[in-house]
């Protein structure tokens, strides 16, 4: 004898039926349970990862771009260094877009403000403009002007290799690379790899510029990097950040003014250069 439950069997308009035995329904659904998570899990783990994939081969893509603008750094300094009228670095766009469109200005003022109240002849507000080599993929950008490199990731900038600025001893020197483009094609896009050459190096040392007692230097540097210059002002013992005490001047405008601590002499240096990019 035993307690096991027996399915009941009824018999009735000539059909035979099998009641209160749910176990084989019970087997179904939990496969198809079973199934169902299988499916999402995989389908799941081969989403997000394809997303992985591609943003890391992104981020390692504007990796490699970056290390080749800290080449073409390197570059630029030697021709500061020594004068070398020549030099080339290869780039791989991986989908972005190489270009010497922008342009960036830096001035020496004897004012905080842009339109200086001096009656003197020896205000130099002199300005000399360059262009900027930028490559742009999506929300970052990569960007080499007047001597300096950045980094920008949407809103925020950082400069990755400051300039060759030098400041002791009440002497200044502020030396400019200043980039043209060589030809009318100005920009490369897509894929494959291109060659930034730089040639017909032209320097130039301005005159010595000094401040009289009873006033300040400054120096202004319009670009779409201002906040990174003016962190950089913070940073540097050479120059006082006074973007902040100027009326016509704030980072958010694309703007930094940086009072020149070292100003019994200050020197400017250019360094000219045509840019080319060739595939």
């Amino acid at each position: 004898m035993t307690d096991r439950r027996r399915p009941t069997v009824s018999i009735g308009a000539g059909e035979r039926t099998v009641a209160g035995d749910d176990r084989g329904v019970s087997d179904v659904v939990g496969y198809v349970l079973v199934f169902s998570l299988v499916t999402v899990t995989i389908g799941t783990v081969f989403g997000v990862g394809i997303v992985g994939i591609e943003d890391r081969q992104e981020d390692e893509s504007v990796a490699n771009v970056e290390r080749a603008f800290e080449v073409f750094d390197d570059n630029m300094r030697d021709v500061q260094r020594y004068g070398d009228p020549s030099r080339s670095t290869e780039i791989r766009l991986a989908g972005g877009t190489l270009s010497v469109t922008e342009t960036t200005a830096v001035t020496v003022r004897r004012s905080g403000d842009a339109d200086p109240d001096v009656d003197d002849e020896r205000v130099p507000n002199a300005t000399w403009e360059s262009r900027t080599l930028t490559y742009a993929s999506g929300d970052t950008t990569v960007a080499y002007e007047s001597g300096a490199l950045f980094r920008r990731d949407g809103d925020a900038a950082v400069m990755l290799s400051p300039p060759r600025f030098v400041a002791a001893d009440g002497r200044t020197t502020v030396p400019i690379v200043r980039l043209f483009a060589a030809d009318a094609d100005r920009q490369a896009g897509g894929t494959g790899t291109v060659q930034v050459t730089t040639t017909g190096l032209r320097s130039r040392t301005t005159r010595p510029v000094g401040a009289a007692s009873d006033e300040n230097l400054y120096l202004w540097v319009e670009s779409e990097y201002a906040d990174a210059w003016r962190r950089y002002f913070d940073r540097h013992d050479g120059f006082e950040d006074a973007t902040d005490d100027s009326d016509d001047c704030a980072a958010a405008d694309g703007c930094a003014v940086a009072r020149i601590v070292h100003d019994e002499t200050v020197y400017v240096q250019r360094y000219g250069l045509d840019v080319a990019l060739r595939r």
